[in-house]
């Protein structure tokens, strides 16, 4: 992936070849509905690429927190 599509990568609908028909490739919402979850968790995706080596995303996830103990009444 160049380093101008990976800039975009995670936009809805952009699609980084433009040789690929709708019918026989993506619509360029995958990696957009990935962030848009891992965001909404609290995380963050990062793409790493290298053309001609293939790309890399690792998400990051906030770990459980400590549940906070509340005193009972009674």
């Amino acid at each position: 992936m160049s380093p101008e599509t990976a800039t975009h990568a995670f936009e809805r609908f952009y699609r980084g070849d433009a040789s690929r028909a709708r019918d026989s490739g993506g619509s360029g919402l995958g990696l957009a509905i990935v962030h848009s979850i891992v965001e909404a968790h609290g995380g963050r995706i990062v793409l790493h690429t290298a053309p001609g080596d293939g790309c890399r995303f690792r998400i990051v996830l906030p770990g459980p927190t400590a549940a906070v103990a509340t005193p009972s009444s009674g």
